[in-house]
Order: structure tokens, then sequence, then C-alpha cells
């Protein structure tokens, strides 16, 4: 694993393949580093296996979108692309990226998802977010995060909450945009899901659509297994904001 002596995070975000994070939880992670956390993503594989684009340029992409979240830093674990989860060694570098890094939250893909990896991924770092926690189980001190949240890359799911990303949308897409060996349609290599207009358009439609659900322009969808603690209702003490008096979409329905 890269930069192995990285300071610990507060939120740390896996990514089966480059440009998944930024998919699903970009404008999440610009708003956390905006509110002063440390924030790091770890690439699980470089996507060598990817129809359009080569690892070189990806690995490029990738470090230039991580400019683009502020990230305190970008790892990538090296795992083997379409083969995520296929050997036990793979479990245990994500307990050593965990250990390092000791954050407080750690971010995964749902595990309801049409890729492969995606699914496996989820599994993977569920696994290893509790193995990490066990004394006798990787080479660094036992740390075991306080919270594993998924995110959505393509199947839908119900939330357990939304967090509103319309204040940096425009940076959230300039970081998505970056990867324009997958997204751009001119780019030599055969088409794809991906480098089709239409799934950006996709993409924005999910946001606007989640937005809607709590009466906010974009929103990004997260879910967390177990119940999630509050110390007060959540609209206690915040500032009133005229817009949230008005029905969200899925109450006028």
């Amino acid at each position: 694993m890269e930069n192995q002596d990285i300071a610990p995070v507060d939120i740390l975000a896996f990514s089966p393949h480059p440009d998944d994070v930024e998919l699903g939880c970009g404008g999440s992670l610009i708003l956390a580093v905006d509110s002063g956390l440390r924030v790091a993503v770890a690439d699980l594989t470089a996507g060598e296996m990817s129809s359009r684009g080569t690892p070189t340029r990806r690995a490029g992409e990738a470090q230039a979108a991580a400019r683009q979240l502020g990230l305190s830093a970008r790892l990538s674990l090296d795992l083997p692309d379409t083969k995520i989860g296929a050997d036990p060694a793979h479990r245990q570098a994500v307990i050593q990226c965990i250990q390092e890094t000791r954050p407080r939250l750690v971010l995964a893909p749902y595990w309801e998802d049409r890729h492969p990896d995606h699914r496996a991924a989820s599994v993977l770092i569920r696994e290893a977010c509790f193995y990490a926690g066990v004394a006798k189980m990787g080479q660094g001190p036992p740390h075991r995060p306080e919270q594993l949240v998924y995110y959505m890359i393509h199947s839908p799911f119900d939330p357990s909450f939304i967090i509103d990303v319309t204040p940096v949308w425009e940076r959230r897409m300039a970081a998505v945009l970056v990867y324009q060996s997958q997204f751009q349609p001119v780019e030599k290599g055969p088409e794809t899901a991906l480098s089709r207009p239409d799934f950006l358009r996709a993409l924005e439609a999910r946001a606007i659509w989640f937005g809607a659900m709590v009466g906010v322009t974009y929103g990004e969808p997260f879910f967390s297994i177990g119940p999630l603690s509050l110390k007060k209702f959540p609209v206690v003490g915040a500032p009133i904001n005229p817009s949230s008096l008005l029905p969200a979409y899925r109450a006028m329905g």
C-alpha cells in the first residue's frame, strides 16, 4: 500500500475502482473536507481491466480527482481488478489499511450492485472493519471504526440518510469529469455505458431525485445497517431554513 505512514484520518472511503467514490459520494467527501475533517480514499484496484483507458492514465486521473476532493491522501491497495475478494490476502490488505489510517468512519459501496467487484468489495470491507479491531489480526495496533456506512454506485436503495451536496455540486462533478478516459465519448476506445452522455445525465437525475426526498436540489444517499446515534433531535438548535418548512417531495406523494 502506498503512503503507509499516513496520519490517522476521520473518514476513509474505499473505492473498488478509481472513480467509484467520486460517482457515489464525492460531494459528501468535499463537504467533510471543507468542515475540517481529514479524509482519505483507498482504491482497491487500479481499474486495469477497464474497457477504456490504461492503469497509468487512471492513476493520474485519480490523483487529479484527489486534489479536486481535497483529500489528505489517496491510497492504492493494488488488488486485482475483476477478482476482488478472490484471495484471503485481499482482506488482510484492507485490514492493514484500516489499522494504519485508523478512521472513525468507513465508507463502502452498497452490497447490491450490478458490478461483481462492487458487491465483493462491500463484503470484504465489512469483514475487514470487524477484524481490524481484533488484536491478533493484521500487523498494526487493532482499530475498529466507529461506523460503517454504505454509498450508492449503481443499484438504488432506500437510504438511511441523505446529505445535501447542493453547495458543492459543481466541484463534485468536476472531480468526476477528471476521468476523461471513462466519461468522455470523444476519447479513443469502445463505447461503454459510462462513456455515453446519458450516463452523466442519469447521475444528475439521481442526485435530483434523492435531493427532492429531503427538499434540496442535489442529494447523496447513504445506508447504515444499524441505527445512527444522535445526542438530540436533528432540528433542535439548528438554524431555521425557510425552505425546510416546505414539504419534501416524498411527503407530498
